[in-house]
Parts: C-alpha cells; sequence; structure tokens
C-alpha cells in the first residue's frame, strides 16, 4: 500500500514537471516572436530603409550583395553596429554583466553550477541588449539569446513554485528548448541540442521528455503567429552513391579542423585581446561593433546573422565564375565570419554561436563542393549538398553537439534524403572535436557537473585520502594576505581565474577569497569605483571561508563535500600546524576517481 501511494506522488511530480514545461514552452514561444519581430523592424529601419541595404534574408532572391549607395550611408553602415554595440554595453553593464555574450555560457553555468538558478532580471536584458545587437547588424544569431532568455522563464516558474534543484534543472533546459526550438523552427533538434550541449560526451537524458514538450509547445505557439515550414529551402542534387562518402568524411575533416582553428580564435580574442584592451568594459561591445562594421563594409555578407547568405549559396548564387574563383570566395567569407562572429560576442555583444558556425560550415562546404564537383562532375554533380553537411560538421565539431547538429540541419532544410553523409561527418566531429569546444563552461560529463556531484560513488571517495591521491598540490592561485586588489585583479587575469587561496608571511591558511565578491546585482558600483580601491585594499580585506580547509588525511569524499558546502572550486590542504600545502580542486579528484574508475574496469 505503501508503495503504491508512493508510486502515485512520482507519477503526480512527473506529470506536474510537463505541465510546467509545457506552460515554460508557451511562454518562449511568445517571447521568440517578440524577439523575431523586434530584430528584423530595426533590421528593416537601418539597412532597408536608412542604408538602402537590406541584409538577406532565407527567403529572398538576390542576385548580388546589396551596398549603400552614397558616401555617408557607406558611414553609417560602418558605424551603426559600433551604436548597438555601445547601447549593449551600457545597458548590460549597468545591469546584468551575464547578459553579454552568446548566451549559451549563461545557460550552461546556470545548469552545472548554480542549481539552474537564472537571475531574474537577466532574461529582460538579455531580450534587450540582444535585440540592440542583431537590429544593428551584429554578426550572431538568435539561438544563444533564446537559450539563455527560454531557461531564464523557466527557472523563473521553478523558483516561482519552490521546485528543488533537480526540478529547476529541468526546468531550465525546458526553456532553452523551447527558445532554441521556437526560434529555429526545429523542435526536435531545439530539444536534442539542449540536453546534449551540456556536454561533451553525455546526455542530460533524463531531461528530455520535458524539453521535447517545451520545445513542440514554444515552437507550435511561435508557428501559429509567424507561420509554419522550413526555415532554409533546399531542392538540390541529393545523395545517390555510397562513393559519395569518401568525399563526405573529406569535408568532415576539413570542417573539424576549421572549428579547432576558429575555437582557438575565438577564445584568443576573449582571453588576451577584448579583456587587455586599455578600454572599461562598457565600452567593449562597441569596439567589436566598429570592428564588425569595419569587415562590412566591404564583405557585407558577413553582417547579420547569416541565414540569408546560406540560402542564397544554395541557390546557387554565388557560383558564377571560374571554379577556384568560387571556392576562393566560399572559403573567404567562412574566415570573415570566424572573426566578425568572435568579435561580436567575445567584446561583450549579445549574439548566439549557432548561426554563425552553420554560415562557416556552409560556407566551407561550398569551397569544398566546388572544388570536388569540379574534379569529379560524375560522383559529385552539385555543390549545394555540401552547403548543407558543412553546416552540421563545424557546428558539431564547434561545439560537441553531434546529434543536435544533426537533426537541426535536416528540419532548417527539409535535406532528410542527406542523412546518411550527416551522420558520418556526425560520427567523424564526435571522435576528433571532443576534447575543444566553443563553450567554456561545457563539462566533460556528467561527473565534472556540480549537478550529478552524488551520482559517483561514495564507496571509491571514501577510500582514497588527499595524501594518497596526490602526490602534489596545485599552488598557482595563492596569494599573499598583502597582495592590493589591482595585484589580484591583474593575476585573475592572468590565470583566468577568480578564486584564490590566502596565506600570511609564515606561509599559515588564512582563507578564501574570491573576486566574484565584488559583483554587485543592482549595479551601483562601477568599474570606476573598484578600481579606486586597487592600492588601498589588500587580500586579507577580503577573505571568508577561514575555517575551510583538509587535512591530507582527509578523503576525497570529505574534500568533494566541502567543496560543494563552500561553492568554491578549490579546497586547500594544510597540515597539523596550520601550514598551507597548496589545494586541490573538483577538477583533480574528477580526474583521479575517472582513473580509478579505469583501474577497476581492467582488474575487472
Amino acid at each position: 500500500m505503501v508503495k503504491t501511494i508512493k508510486n502515485f506522488l512520482v507519477t503526480i511530480n512527473q506529470r506536474t514537471i510537463y505541465l510546467y514545461s509545457l506552460v515554460t514552452g508557451i511562454l518562449a514561444g511568445l517571447v521568440s516572436v517578440v524577439f523575431y519581430q523586434s530584430v528584423h523592424f530595426l533590421n528593416d529601419v537601418f539597412f532597408a530603409q536608412l542604408l538602402e541595404a537590406p541584409l538577406l534574408e532565407p527567403t529572398a532572391f538576390a542576385t548580388v550583395s546589396t551596398y549603400p549607395p552614397s558616401f555617408w550611408q557607406r558611414i553609417l553602415f560602418f558605424l551603426i553596429p559600433a551604436l548597438g554595440g555601445l547601447a549593449v554595453g551600457l545597458i548590460s553593464q549597468k545591469l546584468a554583466p551575464e547578459a553579454t555574450g552568446s548566451g549559451t555560457e549563461a545557460f550552461l553555468d546556470a545548469f552545472h553550477n548554480k542549481s539552474g538558478i537564472v537571475r531574474k532580471r537577466t532574461s529582460a536584458v538579455k531580450l534587450i541588449t540582444s535585440i540592440a545587437t542583431l537590429g544593428t547588424g551584429g554578426s550572431g544569431g538568435k539561438e544563444g539569446p533564446m537559450m539563455l532568455i527560454g531557461s531564464g522563464l523557466g527557472s523563473l516558474i521553478g523558483r516561482f513554485i519552490r521546485m528543488g534543484a533537480r526540478a529547476q534543472r529541468t526546468l531550465l533546459l525546458a526553456g532553452a528548448a523551447g527558445g532554441l526550438g521556437a526560434i529555429f523552427r526545429t523542435p526536435l533538434g531545439g530539444a536534442i541540442t539542449a540536453v546534449e550541449v551540456l556536454y561533451k560526451e553525455d546526455f542530460e537524458s533524463d531531461a528530455l521528455i520535458p524539453c521535447i514538450i517545451a520545445s513542440v509547445t514554444a515552437y507550435t505557439t511561435f508557428g501559429a503567429i509567424l507561420g509554419f515550414g522550413h526555415t532554409l529551402t533546399f531542392t538540390a542534387n541529393l545523395f545517390h552513391s555510397p562513393l559519395e562518402l569518401v568525399f563526405y568524411v573529406a569535408l568532415a575533416v576539413f570542417c573539424t579542423s576549421m572549428a579547432y582553428l576558429f575555437v582557438r580564435v575565438h577564445h584568443f580574442f576573449k582571453n588576451h585581446f577584448f579583456t587587455s584592451l586599455p578600454v572599461a568594459p562598457v565600452y567593449r561591445p562597441a569596439v567589436g561593433g566598429l570592428m564588425v562594421g569595419l569587415i562590412g563594409l566591404f564583405f557585407p555578407d558577413v553582417i547579420g546573422g547569416g541565414l540569408g547568405v546560406i540560402q542564397q549559396a544554395i541557390y546557387g548564387t554565388y557560383s558564377s565564375g571560374t571554379w577556384y574563383s568560387v571556392a576562393g570566395f566560399f572559403f573567404l567569407l567562412a574566415v570573415l565570419k570566424m572573426f566578425s562572429a568572435t568579435f561580436t560576442v567575445q567584446s561583450g555583444g549579445s549574439a548566439g554561436l549557432l548561426i554563425p558556425a552553420f554560415f562557416i560550415g556552409g560556407m566551407l562546404g561550398g569551397c569544398v563542393g566546388t572544388v570536388f564537383h569540379h574534379f569529379f562532375p560524375a560522383l559529385v554533380p552539385s555543390a549545394t549538398p555540401y552547403i548543407v553537411v558543412g553546416m552540421s560538421a563545424f557546428f558539431a565539431a564547434a561545439t560537441n553537439a553531434s546529434l543536435g547538429a544533426l537533426v537541426m540541419v535536416t528540419e532548417l532544410t527539409g535535406g532528410y534524403e542527406l542523412l546518411p553523409p550527416l551522420m558520418v561527418v556526425a560520427v567523424i566531429s564526435l571522435i576528433f572535436s571532443h576534447r575543444w569546444s566553443i563553450y567554456k563552461n561545457q563539462v566533460a560529463n556528467k561527473f565534472y557537473s556540480k549537478a550529478h556531484l552524488w551520482d559517483m560513488s561514495p564507496a571509491i571517495l571514501k577510500s582514497e585520502r588527499v595524501k594518497e591521491a596526490f602526490s602534489e598540490f596545485q599552488d598557482k592561485a595563492i596569494l599573499g594576505h598583502r597582495d592590493t586588489l589591482k595585484t589580484i585583479r591583474e593575476k585573475a587575469r592572468r590565470l583566468h581565474d577568480g578564486e584564490f587561496i590566502v596565506k600570511n608571511d609564515e606561509n599559515k591558511f588564512m582563507g578564501l577569497l574570491t573576486l566574484h565578491d565584488l559583483e554587485f546585482e543592482d549595479g551601483d558600483v562601477s568599474d570606476s569605483d573598484i578600481a579606486a580601491l586597487d592600492d588601498l585594499c589588500v587580500a586579507e580585506d577580503m577573505l571568508h571561508s577561514k575555517s575551510s580547509f583538509l587535512y591530507p588525511t582527509d578523503t576525497l569524499f570529505k574534500a568533494m563535500k566541502l567543496l560543494s558546502n563552500i561553492n568554491f572550486d578549490k579546497a586547500p590542504v594544510v597540515d597539523t600546524s596550520n601550514t598551507l600545502l597548496g589545494y586541490i580542486t573538483r577538477k583533480d579528484i574528477l580526474k583521479h576517481y575517472n582513473e580509478l574508475g579505469n583501474q577497476e574496469e581492467i582488474v575487472a
């Protein structure tokens, strides 16, 4: 009897999640409509009416790229993305700094590290800043912002009804799936991508059904208002011969190599360029906008998301000329899009990376397909299918979301006949690209996520002591108690880390310090205010968790519990006299845990 009642309650809880996922999907669909229409309204005002140079749309049959006709219109064409960036910087830095960038990073961080919670204001700020970025020609897509906006809606519902952390994360994913499925008109692809993009080699399978419910609901809501159908039109010659797979394998390898280059370029500009500029963060999106405008002045095809350009490539608009000039043009567009998308997102603009990834992959596919069509016309009757498959290959290699890329591309184009080569490139991307990702907050698998901390075997963790697991400890993120805030900030930039262990002159542990303590929700403290404290404030003034440390004889289970309780990535290790020996991180423990698991499998 007790078991029956318990099963009934579990069923009710599951149905409750499904109901809230449906509500989340409806809200995500409605917000997607507002977002979509607002971006296109600004595009029309700035580019079609003011500049007389409308951005290409997927449904438009254009034969040539459009340039502003007059000198002053060209100047505005160059400046408008910068003005959009300035608006984004002023809004986001004041209200919600996490609303900058692609949006996917903040979504991943909320799932892995914040129990599925997104700040209440984040979705609204993200919506406004994304409209400003994309409406003024920012080189990015709508999907990343909608993932964060949708996940924020799911988080808001979860907090309103006081759900537990697991249910909160599920609604977060459902909202992200809804936003992605609606804005792209890809209900299945949105659901799969939301549960796949969290990890490099895993899925959040428990949340798949709520994600499907939310994505389908959002797609239906969006379609009921703006229409259904595929985003791109694809009617080219399709997959005919098994021998063609050889060429698709070559395309996959090429796209994977270029995806690695894109990831390196993308992170380089974040870590070594924009953060080093002698410009306040509030103005960096404007700098990025100027750089995008400069590229767009000579190659307007890289302005905006780029779906219209992909459509023109599929139509064959860029196919006139010699084979090498066409292939070179496609390759040039792909490289320029890498930089323009990086300038937009990494400077602090608010735009997604999925559409740029599709654009780059499509252009690379057009390049490779044109070459293969010239030399092997019998086996490659058209370059067009390579554009579609290249979209999937590049996106999968850059994000580790191979299955999501496969499904999303087929839903975008209706190219279901291309499933064999799409599956081939998905497998190749999965094999070669799992060591890198465009998303810094993407983790390897569930064991590396705080969301699944207790999925690990307590028995294994309790059997290993700190001194047995590690012969030496890390020491890079250790500060002296007299280090000034200026020194700390410089070290944080150098290490790309804002969390530190503090010791005194006698090498005794004093406490933990995090620069996140200097982030203020209400935005009352500006960067200039913080900079004024650079030489006045020292590490000792910002300490907390002074009793949070481990002894070498403590178990790894205790270490993981400590890390979870203090919400810190580093656990100080001290001896019995409180002398600091170094620290271990959650990643260190997980790596050792996986090594132990592999050893057990070998023994077995």
